[in-house]
């Protein structure tokens, strides 16, 4: 900036040249750069914002895609578990009654055969009857303890999945919600950051146009002199 030649006496003399004394010498500040350092910092506060908005997003995305394929991990585990169950009391219907059918059968053929033979026979053959319905009533029992077992085994099974897969899911909402929580105080930052950025950027504006209103009212003395002639 040349220097102005301010209050001046027609004859040249700067009646104001002891309170501007060394004015000259202090380096003028570039408002312009300062105003691009801050829209600088303003875009990259921006970018940043955007990257780390578009990292949460997609983490909360992958998380909410574990919850659901957990989720149908489960629906699918507690479908078999009631299909299996099913089928397991369908077969040991038929199998109880195969058993009663078959005992029945034997009971009626020895009775038939008892009542063709004399006494000694036919005691004979009560005991074999008896015997036998012994027998298949021991077999009943095993075959019943056994479809007891393996019904407990399945009940338990699905129990622990179940287990399983709640903690999973309590988990993963636990994450999720930690996750929301950071990215939200996160963005409040970068917000209150970009608000100050654009603070800045705004003193800078009014710095710079406080400037050049400085320079006008300075000019207008210049131009009243000649009148004080």
């Amino acid at each position: 900036m040349g220097s102005l030649y301010i209050g001046t006496t027609p004859e040249g003399d700067d009646i104001f040249g002891g309170c501007f004394a060394g004015v000259d010498d202090v380096p003028d500040l570039d408002a312009s750069l300062i105003f691009d350092e801050a829209q600088r910092l303003l875009n990259q506060a921006t970018t940043l914002h955007r990257e780390v908005s578009s990292k949460y997003r997609a983490e909360l995305a992958r998380c909410e895609a574990d919850l659901k394929q957990i989720t149908e991990e489960r629906d699918a585990i507690k479908l078999l578990y009631v299909q299996q169950m099913a089928e397991l009391v369908e077969q040991l219907c038929e199998e109880a009654k195969m058993k009663e059918a078959e005992t029945l059968g034997w009971k009626q053929n020895m009775d038939r055969l008892a009542s063709e033979k004399d006494a000694e026979e036919n005691l004979a053959r009560a005991q074999k009857v008896e015997e036998l319905e012994t027998r298949l009533a021991a077999e009943l029992a095993r075959a019943t303890s056994e479809a007891e077992a393996l019904v407990a085994s399945y009940r338990a099974d699905a129990e622990a999945a179940n287990t399983r897969v709640k903690e999973i899911s309590d988990a993963t909402e636990v994450r999720l919600s930690r996750v929301a929580e950071h990215a939200r105080r996160q963005s409040h930052r970068e917000t209150l950051e970009e608000n100050e950025a654009r603070s800045l950027l705004s003193d800078d504006e009014d710095s710079a146009s406080g400037s050049e209103n400085g320079g006008d009212e300075d000019e207008a003395p210049k131009d009243a002199a000649p009148e004080a002639n």
